[in-house]
């Protein structure tokens, strides 16, 4: 039974290019008239879903992912086509949206769970599960005000998972978290499909769309590109990359540019001596990560996510973490030298993602990736190094800036 139908849906913006800076250019303004440009966010996209299906998003910054979640939600009207679901929807896609910065985190389970469908009887039943999941019993009675965006995105994704709705729509919110509740969000994810729930995915990191869904929708600049089984779109996109349409789309003519972010990864490099992304444990070892900054971007951190076949993310070096940020604008690139590679052998895809200065806002959540071979090296003894796939580690390095 098909739960979602999308029939040849268009978004259409209004961008506007006039933004008076004081109060004299907005004087002059009101005899002027008005530069506007339409701006299509989506382009013609039909889909369908069936019962039970777990359905991923993926595509680069701007490519209609979000504006997609919106029209499902009913947060947003199309501007041309038509969306029709069947039964109960609950979605996290805003951290902390429903949420009321004043209230306790108990007062605000209450109100976001009546928001998105629940009683009152509901929602008690399953308190104690919501702030369980969401690890907060020592501040459920702190306003969320003092919560940090972790512990927003807890607290909502797990109102929003306990609803027993008919279908979950998740957006990228969850990479504010760590990766301990990452994996706890993919495991509840597995565990409310597996009871016929509809699941709408969207995120950047392929690993846990390719583990949890099985299917995937590739977008690009509004419009689908490929519409098949997640590792397949996965291919796809990451062709799309490496032929360089990333490039293309930082430096496209508006509107497409005004929706690429500020700085983004353009390219990750393997600096070992064949150029190839194989290394072997014990062993030390540079990637280079290209970048392309539109303006200067003060401090933004740039990091790296070693993350295993499974999804659990077993490294996230960044330049703040390391203490090693700096301005930067135009193109450019910055190493992170590793003393030497701790994971055991095996398959890795490693993600570039740039935040800024706050850790809070997100530039690239993951356009560039690559896949790492790590191998054990059959003559020189690697002993002396701990090999670990179980925690979150530090690398022993450096994040190295050209002079």
């Amino acid at each position: 039974m098909k739960v979602i139908s999308v029939e040849g849906v268009s978004k259409k913006f209004i961008l506007a290019h006039d933004r008076p800076r004081n109060l004299a250019d907005a004087a002059r303004g009101m005899f002027r008239r008005k530069q506007r440009e339409d701006f299509w966010a989506l382009k013609d996209v039909s889909f369908e879903v069936e019962q039970g299906e777990a359905l991923g998003i993926i595509g680069h910054n701007g490519a209609g992912k979000s504006t997609m979640l919106k029209l499902l939600t009913r947060i947003m009207d199309p501007t041309k086509g038509h969306i029709r679901t069947r039964g109960r929807v609950s979605a996290l896609i805003e951290v902390g949206a429903g949420f009321h910065p004043e209230m306790t985190g108990r007062e605000n389970v209450y109100l976001n769970g009546s928001i998105i469908g629940m009683s009152q009887r509901e929602i008690a039943a399953k308190f104690d599960e919501i702030v369980a999941f969401a690890e907060l019993e020592k501040f459920i009675d702190t306003p969320v005000k003092r919560y940090s965006s972790g512990m927003y995105a807890r607290l909502g994704f797990a109102v929003a998972a306990h609803v027993d709705p008919e279908i979950l729509i998740v957006d990228e919110v969850l990479s504010v978290g760590d990766s301990g509740f990452q994996q706890k969000c993919i495991e509840r994810m597995r565990s409310v499909k597996r009871g016929g729930t509809t699941i709408v995915f969207v995120s950047h990191n392929l690993n846990a769309v390719t583990l949890l869904c099985t299917r995937a929708l590739g977008l690009w600049r509004g419009k689908v590109f490929s519409d098949a089984v997640p590792a397949e779109v996965a291919a796809q996109y990451r062709n799309l990359m490496s032929e360089g349409i990333l490039q293309d789309a930082v430096t496209a003519e508006r509107p497409t540019a005004d929706i690429i972010p500020d700085v983004v990864v353009t390219k990750l490099e393997s600096l070992t001596p064949s150029g190839e992304w194989q290394v072997f444990l014990g062993d030390p070892w540079t990637v280079r990560l290209h970048y392309l900054a539109r303006r200067r971007v003060a401090e933004p951190s740039f990091s790296l996510r070693f993350v295993s076949s499974d999804g659990t993310v077993l490294a996230h070096p960044s330049t703040t973490e390391y203490e090693q940020s700096r301005d930067v604008e135009g193109s450019g690139f910055v190493d992170f030298r590793a003393d030497y590679v701790p994971m055991v052998p095996g398959r890795y895809t490693l993600e570039a993602r740039i935040w800024d200065a706050t850790g809070v806002m997100p530039y690239d959540l993951g356009l560039c990736h690559a896949e790492l071979v790590v191998a054990e090296r059959p003559v020189k003894d690697s002993a002396g190094v701990r090999a670990t796939n179980t925690s979150l580690i530090r690398l022993a390095g450096n994040w190295v800036w050209p002079d």
